[in-house]
């Protein structure tokens, strides 16, 4: 076992050494920097999504997208996915479950049907659960379009906590008052 251990080390792996350096060719593209996914010149939104800071206060939070029509769905991805570097180093952070998957938005007048599949918020209880609506709500009602919510999970209707109203099947910002931020300003794209 010395032996061959020996002779593997004095062998190498097989690359000749070279007295100067030498350039090769690579398969790499020449332009390695990311590039926007944002064709040049197409507009951007920026919106608000809410975070929660670390005594569980609703945070408003500006995002951009690279649309000009903001969508429902667009909203709850935002929820779903981390916390930027930035936000996450003021202590914000999401209790919406990285679990949850949108199955479909119905919008009539200013009601917000959302459907999503099963293995998210149902799964999800307590604080984390009311926070999570919290988030979803005070999120979705931001622009003003969409003053109630419905939400279904695979097409069934549920009844939600809220900490200011029992369980409901509608929900509405005024129900989570309580998580409501103590400052209105937005902390700005970092």
């Amino acid at each position: 076992l010395i032996i061959i251990a020996a002779t593997l080390l004095f062998v190498g792996c097989g690359i000749p050494e070279d007295s100067s350096p030498e350039s090769i060719q690579t398969t790499f593209p020449e332009n390695m920097n990311p590039q926007p996914d944002t064709p040049e010149g197409e507009e951007s939104r920026t919106f608000l999504i809410y975070l929660l800071d670390a005594e569980s206060r609703l945070t408003p939070v500006q995002r951009d997208l690279p649309v000009t029509e903001l969508q429902i769905t667009d909203l709850i991805n935002e929820l779903i996915a981390n916390p930027t570097e930035a936000e996450t180093n003021m202590s914000l952070s999401t209790a919406v479950p990285v679990s949850l998957s949108l199955a479909g938005v119905i919008l009539e007048e200013e009601i917000a049907t959302i459907n999503f599949q099963p293995g998210g918020l149902e799964i999800v209880e307590g604080d984390q659960l009311t926070e999570a609506l919290a988030q979803i709500v005070w999120t979705v009602t931001e622009t003003g379009d969409v003053n109630f919510i419905i939400i279904s999970i695979d097409q069934e209707f549920k009844t939600w906590p809220t900490p200011d109203g029992g369980d409901q099947n509608i929900l509405t910002r005024n129900q989570f008052i309580s998580y409501a931020p103590e400052t209105p300003d937005a902390i700005p794209l970092g």
